[in-house]
């Protein structure tokens, strides 16, 4: 497939899901949109990816649904620089470690998420704690 044609592909497979924006679906019809989406193979990786960056809860279903039931290749990589994604919101960051469990990681990995937690943020007042000795009275 060249670059034009794929290109063709994606811009329709978007326009397919802008249409299911916003809408109730019924599992059903959760499970036939994913089953297209899974019809038209690899094109469709980086158009569910992007999904990840809509709030819609309708399209982060869907998308969820289609990457979790994907074959090879796995986006395991493009899914783990979306946790990093300050676009990304809650809800999708979590909807993006179910995928990664499905497809065998270990989400409960910190060094997975790359958490890092800057302790200095947190002032409780207590002897030792960096906060200089000023205790909260």
């Amino acid at each position: 497939m060249g670059e034009p044609e794929r290109e063709l592909r994606a811009e329709a497979i978007r326009g397919r899901l802008e249409s299911l924006r916003g809408r109730d679906l019924r599992d059903a019809e959760v499970d036939a949109e994913v089953r297209q989406l899974l019809a038209v193979g690899e094109a469709a990786i980086p158009v569910l990816l992007e999904q990840f960056t809509q709030e819609d809860e309708t399209l982060l279903a869907v998308t969820t649904q289609a990457l979790k039931a994907w074959g090879e290749p796995r986006p395991v990589e493009p899914l783990i620089a979306l946790l990093r994604d300050p676009a990304v919101g809650d809800l999708a960051k979590a909807l993006i470690l179910t995928v990664l469990e499905k497809y065998g990681l270990d989400v409960n990995d910190t060094e997975l998420l790359g958490l890092g937690i800057d302790l200095e943020e947190y002032r409780v007042g207590s002897l030792g704690n960096g906060d200089d000795g000023v205790q909260d009275e």
